[in-house]
């Protein structure tokens, strides 16, 4: 799993530019299942009996926060604005990657506290020093140009992980974990595998892959907050509970009661997360595709997120994997 990890967290895939995590995804499942790119940039990885009466999806997105390049000033300062919810509090003085015609290094401005009236960086006041002049600036950048917070993957004590972008990458290691269980076994179902793409923007690609497979059920697969100091109880799991199954007026009862059940059967620990309305997942999509698609959400207990030093463990990521296959084995929710 932490092999997997590490190649699925790879310098690239920040939301509308994920053509990379393609073939990085693409090649781990080229044993395992039959794959297809759509329209939208989305992985779609066959697996199971194409003939079956019922159509399971399990869905992760593939990209990750960042920032992208607005305009390059006189003096060769880049002016740049987030795509996705990225924490401004960490921009401040962080090294940062530009995807321009060759990587870039860049820092991102701050004002010495000594200085500064205010420390707030607001949205439109991020600017990048990339140390060069002007014109090689703009030789080698121009708006548009996607940009990275500077992360390392880390291993830390205890089997837990810390990099940037594993709000989903730790989703799509769990998926890629849950097709190699299930390879060579007898499926009861259709078992699609979605890698979308856009969630952190506009969870378009969930969406539209949706649309277009139609399937009965899904499950979506994404991080939750883990308990920290100052996250409410209610809104998290700890590190090493497994999952966090959420509950909202939004999603299917039955499809999570099955996961409840599973988990049960196994020993697998997990905890809630209940909302009153939307997720904030590629769920809220999918369950309104076409006539409407049965659908849950399970996460994974991740500290830090949307910061460049996120935190998963990676035992339960390995035991969310489990849980999941022996779901698809068992052919998906009981609905009457």
């Amino acid at each position: 799993m932490k092999e997997l990890l590490q190649a699925l967290c790879a310098d690239c895939g920040i939301s509308g530019s994920e053509e990379e995590m393609l073939d990085i995804i693409s090649t781990l499942l080229q044993d395992t299942a039959k794959v297809t790119i759509d329209k939208n940039g989305s992985i779609i990885a066959e697996m199971g009996d194409e003939k079956a009466e019922k159509h399971l999806m399990l869905d992760a997105h593939t990209d990750r926060i960042g920032l992208i390049v607005t305009y390059i000033d006189k003096k060769g300062f880049l002016c740049a604005e987030p795509v996705g919810g990225i924490d401004l509090r960490t921009l401040p003085g962080s090294a940062v990657k530009i995807f321009g015609t060759e990587p870039v290094t860049g820092i991102i401005c701050t004002m010495p506290p000594h200085l500064a009236e205010d420390s707030e960086l607001s949205r439109d006041k991020i600017r990048i020093d990339t140390g060069l002049p002007a014109e090689k600036v703009k030789e080698l950048i121009r708006p548009g140009d996607k940009v990275l917070l500077h992360s390392r993957f880390t291993e830390l004590l205890g089997g837990r992980i810390a990099m940037s972008a594993l709000d989903n990458r730790s989703g799509c290691a769990v998926l890629i974990r849950c097709a190699r269980l299930l390879k060579g076994k007898s499926l009861p179902c259709r078992l699609s595998l979605v890698f979308s793409a856009q969630e952190e923007t506009n969870e378009m690609g969930a969406g539209t892959a949706s649309y277009s497979l139609a399937p009965d059920e899904a499950v979506v697969i994404d991080v939750g907050f883990a308990a920290q100091e100052g996250v409410p109880a209610e809104k998290s799991g700890e590190l090493g509970c497994t999952a966090i199954i959420s509950i909202s007026p939004a999603l299917d009862k039955g499809v999570t009661k099955k996961l409840e059940s599973i988990a049960a059967s196994r020993g697998i620990k997990y905890s809630y997360e209940v909302c009153g309305g939307s997720t904030g997942t590629n769920a809220d999509r999918i369950a309104a595709a076409r006539g409407g698609v049965r659908t849950g959400v399970i996460s994974i207990p991740c500290k830090n997120m949307h910061t460049p030093t996120e935190i998963v463990q990676l035992s339960d990521l390995e035991q969310l994997s489990e849980l999941l296959a022996e779901y698809v084995l068992e052919g998906g929710a009981d609905h009457a």
